[in-house]
């Protein structure tokens, strides 16, 4: 968010807040996708940013299996 003219401080704390937020709303029995289709309109800032964000997806599969197979040689298993 720096980048975009964003000082430190206050792209931190739209990051934090916005963590909160997301955090809040999944706790619910709502699923992941209803909470993105009410949050990401069509045509949208939000649904642009998580357009450009193709590939993530992956990437985290990618990040948890790397950390589940580190825990099992840490633990022996």
């Amino acid at each position: 968010m720096q980048a975009q003219g964003l000082a430190g401080e206050t792209a931190a704390r739209l990051a934090r807040g916005a963590l909160r937020s997301a955090a809040a709303q999944a706790e619910g029995e709502t699923s992941l996708d209803a909470l993105i289709a009410r949050i990401a309109s069509p045509g949208g800032t939000t649904r642009a940013g998580l357009d450009a964000m193709s590939g993530v997806e992956d990437q985290a599969r990618a990040a948890i299996s790397a950390a589940a197979r580190r825990a099992r040689e840490l633990s022996g298993d």
